[in-house]
């Protein structure tokens, strides 16, 4: 899928929204999140090949909310946050 301004601009709106409190897990910091629309420029590895944001103090907004719900979860199959409606 091509994604233009107008899906970077959807996202962005779609992130004010607050965040699904049936959101359980963690972080696996593998970093397809950071690559799911366009890589990240803030985005880099570190010796474990884990992924890190080179401005982790200043992250985005819509990156500390991400997956915001089960229907923008883009990256089901390696994230490791899980909402109870999707298989685990």
């Amino acid at each position: 899928m091509k994604y233009n301004l107008f899906h970077k601009v959807r996202q962005l709106i779609i992130y004010l929204k607050p965040r699904d409190k049936s959101r359980y897990g963690q972080c696996r910091r593998c970093g397809a999140c950071c690559k799911f629309m366009y890589q990240c420029v803030f985005l880099k590895y570190d010796d474990e090949n884990k992924a890190v944001c080179r401005i982790e103090k200043l992250k985005f907004y819509t990156c500390s909310k991400y997956p915001l719900n089960s229907k923008e979860h883009h990256t089901k199959n390696v994230c490791g946050f899980q909402f109870p409606s999707e298989p685990g």
